[in-house]
């Protein structure tokens, strides 16, 4: 398990559950010292649909280069969070780095090099979880949709499952 807290690091591009704050939280479990800075944003040449039989989307490469892909962007995690982040998305989800459009400005405290703020619509390299499993996991005829996932799943999502009901209480105490 890593043990640096870089915080140096691209941010993370969020476009299924994990844009969920009750989700991101149990999973990253961040301490009273996290400082995170979110921002909408978007990827351009992918989509995502939802996985068969599952609440949650996998993402991959359109056929359609125009094809956008809504989701947050974070910034701030430290080493930890990421590792604990890999773990959740498992192999089917490796980490890998894409270039991702910002939808709002970001101070240049959570920016790579510390030294300017990023303007709305600028393109940074963040770490993205993108599907790399077999294509017949995924629901090609149904496309990903973040607010039925909020309306219809998470409440049960994050209480179904006993550790993650856990992690999910000790990040609201």
């Amino acid at each position: 398990m890593p043990s640096t807290n870089d915080k140096n690091s691209p941010p993370c591009f969020f476009y299924g559950s994990l844009m969920e704050p009750k989700v991101l939280n149990a999973v990253t479990r961040p301490g009273p010292d996290t400082d995170l800075f979110v921002v909408r944003a978007s990827v351009k040449g992918y989509t995502r649909y939802t996985y068969h039989n599952q609440p949650f989307p996998g993402m991959v490469a359109s056929e359609n280069p125009n094809e956008i892909v809504e989701g947050l962007l974070v910034f701030g995690h430290n080493d930890l969070e990421r590792y604990r982040l890999d773990q959740f998305e498992g192999p089917e989800y490796p980490r890998t780095t894409l270039p991702v459009t910002v939808h709002g400005s970001v101070p240049a405290r959570y920016t790579v090099d510390k030294q300017k703020d990023h303007d709305a619509e600028t393109t940074l390299d963040s770490f993205v979880y993108l599907f790399t499993g077999p294509r017949q996991h995924l629901d090609l005829n149904r496309p990903w949709d973040y607010e039925a996932f909020k309306s219809e799943h998470v409440a049960g999502w994050i209480t179904a499952d006993a550790t993650f009901k856990t992690m999910v209480q000790r990040t609201e105490e």
